[in-house]
């Protein structure tokens, strides 16, 4: 059986709420996951969205009943109330995050499942932090990792992520995009099982450019490293107007985008699947799937709150363990 480390996330947000939903509600599940926190927090929380969850306490068992709800406990040493968010448990946040994805280093778990934190909460408890791609690059002495997100069958990575928008033209460098692109290659083809997987990269200026009249980033630097890839076999489409690159016959047997930042590739793809895509991060050595949304403090707590990005989550990481 697949096991699979879930980080819950912010415990005043809808990350507990999501778990007890996603892995409470659905029994037997093909997979195993294990919810990383504090007992009494899920069972308040199970209380409150009427949940019967059956709660074992995880101490590294290899069978794990499909019919109770795994906790790895980690108590927490102040009373969390949904939807009121506190600094003063950021370590704890922190510590969690670390700890799941230690032991998914280890092996004790095939792939780690993240829910969702937030970046200002965190920085605010005096802990230097941009998101969790960095942290999971950082603990797993990983030079380089791609943030990508999937629904059904659109794919969009992004170049640069949580930056400001100023600095994203001084980061599309030469050498960064040619990383960018051979790690999102390799990874469609050792994880989704592309053999020679067709990617479309989008400009950085409005019609990539317009031949050089609105910037010439896309001809200057952006072109000669889709040239260079192309030249070592990668299929490469590029660079295009990403006003027009995901519509009708432009989009027809691309496998994947790579996107210029943040806010250009996901307005699409959460536009088409909010709710049921997922976050994953290229280049790692081991699994890790992220659910697409944020916190959402004003719906932590509520039975209407929805699970299925989470479950979308888990699946595609017990998927990808299943087939690696």
């Amino acid at each position: 059986m697949i096991k699979l480390a879930v980080s819950p996330g912010d415990p005043a947000g809808i990350g507990p709420d999501i778990c007890i939903k996603a892995f409470g509600l659905n029994k037997d599940l093909d997979f195993s996951p294990v919810v990383f926190g504090d007992i009494n927090l899920f069972k308040e929380r199970a209380q409150n969205l009427e949940v019967d969850i059956k709660i074992q306490e995880y101490k590294g068992q290899t069978d794990l009943d499909g019919k109770s709800f795994w906790i790895l406990p980690y108590p927490l040493d102040l009373k969390v109330e949904p939807g009121e968010p506190n600094p003063n448990y950021g370590g704890y946040l922190i510590k969690v995050l670390e700890d799941a994805t230690n032991l998914t280093l280890k092996n004790e778990f095939d792939a780690l499942v993240t829910g969702p934190l937030n970046k200002e909460l965190i920085n605010k408890a005096g802990i230097s932090f941009f998101g969790h791609t960095e942290v999971l690059a950082d603990l797993s002495n990983t030079p380089k990792v791609v943030m990508m997100l999937t629904c059904d069958n659109l794919k969009v990575a992004l170049a640069t992520t949580h930056v400001p928008l100023r600095e994203v033209p001084k980061l599309i460098t030469h050498e960064h995009l040619c990383e960018c692109l051979t790690i999102l290659n390799n990874d469609l083809k050792l994880k989704w099982g592309y053999t020679n997987p067709c990617i479309k990269v989008l400009g950085l200026n409005p019609h990539a450019g317009d031949g050089g009249y609105l910037g010439k980033e896309d001809q200057e630097i952006i072109a000669p490293a889709i040239e260079c890839l192309k030249a070592k076999g990668l299929n490469l489409i590029g660079p295009v107007s990403a006003d027009t690159a995901f519509v009708g016959k432009n989009s027809e047997h691309i496998d994947a985008y790579l996107a210029m930042y943040h806010d250009q590739g996901l307005p699409v793809l959460k536009t088409s699947g909010f709710g049921n895509s997922v976050n994953v991060t290229l280049g790692l050595p081991f699994i890790r799937t992220s659910v697409d949304h944020g916190t959402a403090y004003d719906m932590a707590g509520k039975k209407d709150v929805d699970e299925n990005s989470l479950l979308e989550a888990a699946y595609l990481a017990f998927n990808l363990a299943t087939q690696n």
